[in-house]
């Protein structure tokens, strides 16, 4: 392949530019608007609103318009903000960690929506016709863009991209059949994974149905329902089977505690040693170590007290993510996490699986984030873990129903499996495909 030298992005094929961000593109001014001035309904005094959060945890690189749930805000905060055209890219600018700082995406199918970017974002609209509608989102989240943007990052707990640095990027860009050509490759496998997260979403609606009825007693774990002779009345909850039992988390648990963060001087994370799971590992139902983080071995006696053990229970007690949790059960020697972390360990006559459930349970969910909501607190303490009150079976019909229960967490396993083969696929392709190793 004939390719010419770039000081930027070393080689590229004959025929692609290289041209500036602020050569490509026009930067319009955003809204600052902060959450608690968004709402869900939307209707004719309201306008569609993008916040950097979302960016962060909510949207792919594409999103289209019409098949994504926005945010809105009062028409009467729009002001001079410009709304949003087909093909305009949203930036956020500011994070947390330096995977959201600088994430990106397109704006497909506006149609006649009315929409404004918001808090720490950047809108960027293309002058001209250097890229195609599709292309841009993934060209910004391509390898070379992409660690371009994460050298003008600043900051130390908070990371940001200033406009003016963003502006002098340099954007390596093929010939628009080429980016057709790369646009309806990358398209194709980003509908393969959505295919699957679809039917990841039905069996989870499954799911939980199942676990609304087999939680709260109404199923039997055979999948008949119980009569109404079948209950009794609690005086605080209600109907509650016959043969379940209200209890504190104290006496189901033999440990309730947190973890805490590593601040010791000349701490830096590990390639191996003591496997770290933070807040963010904490998915629903599930723990994800795709990125793992070590903490130096000899740390192990200074974090005695969290140590991780296979069955333990971990919840996140702090953030956007309270409430959510996961059992622990990876094999490694040792591992602990942090102080936004719950461990919750069943005692011998409690089953891990079916705790984890009930936690996880919308009826639960509620009943925690009311506690929450009462104290005026933005997270849960020990203490309310400690005295919340569980509605449970003995161990072997905790067992039975947990069992009914995960057969439809090993078939959402297979498909979060297959979304993550598509994304190693996804890329590799963008590495070679945006950077014209792969010749059309």
């Amino acid at each position: 392949m004939e390719s010419r030298v770039n000081n930027k992005y070393s080689h590229l094929p004959a025929g692609w530019e290289v041209k500036t961000v602020e050569q490509v593109f026009d930067f319009y001014p955003t809204a600052s608007y902060s959450r608690d001035k968004m709402f869900k309904d939307n209707n004719p005094s309201t306008i569609g609103y993008i916040h950097y959060g979302d960016i962060h945890t909510k949207y792919n690189l594409i999103l289209d318009v019409p098949n994504t749930e926005i945010p809105y805000i009062s028409k009467e905060l729009k002001k001079d903000f410009e709304y949003i055209k087909e093909g305009d890219l949203i930036l956020s600018d500011t994070s947390e960690d330096y995977d959201g700082v600088g994430k990106c995406i397109e704006i497909l199918n506006v149609g006649s929506n009315k929409i404004i970017s918001g808090l720490h974002t950047l809108m960027l609209r293309p002058k001209g016709n250097d890229l195609i509608d599709g292309f841009k989102g993934y060209l910004f989240s391509g390898e070379y863009v992409r660690n371009s943007l994460l050298r003008i990052v600043t900051g130390i707990k908070v990371y940001s991209i200033a406009k003016a640095m963003l502006a002098k990027v340099n954007l390596p860009i093929p010939s628009i059949q080429e980016q057709k050509e790369i646009t309806n490759i990358l398209s194709k496998v980003d509908k393969a994974i959505a295919s699957v997260q679809n039917s990841i979403a039905v069996t989870e609606r499954l799911k939980k149905s199942l676990m609304q009825n087999l939680l709260t007693g109404k199923m039997k774990p055979d999948g008949t329902f119980r009569t109404s002779k079948e209950f009794y009345i609690d005086e605080k909850f209600g109907k509650v089977p016959v043969g379940w039992e209200v209890k504190k988390g104290t006496e189901i648990t033999t440990k309730i505690t947190k973890g805490q963060s590593p601040k010791w001087q000349g701490f830096d994370y590990q390639q191996e040693g003591i496997l770290f799971v933070t807040s963010e590992n904490i998915q629903n139902g599930y723990i994800d170590i795709s990125k793992p983080k070590y903490l130096p071995l000899e740390f192990n006696n200074k974090i005695k007290n969290s140590q991780l053990k296979k069955g333990d229970i971990l919840i996140n007690i702090v953030g956007a993510s309270i409430g959510r949790c996961a059992i622990f059960n990876i094999d490694v020697e040792c591992a602990n996490t942090n102080q936004a972390v719950c461990v919750f360990r069943p005692n011998a006559e409690n089953d891990s699986m079916f705790l984890s459930l009930y936690l996880q349970s919308e009826t639960t969910q509620n009943r925690l984030f009311r506690t929450q909501v009462e104290t005026a607190r933005a997270n849960l303490s020990l203490g309310d873990f400690r005295k919340f009150k569980f509605v449970i079976p003995q161990k072997e019909e905790q067992i039975n129903i947990a069992n009914r229960i995960n057969q439809f967490n090993i078939e959402i396993e297979k498909q979060v499996e297959r979304i993550n083969v598509l994304e190693r696929l996804k890329k590799s392709l963008m590495q070679n495909l945006l950077t014209g190793k792969i010749k059309f």
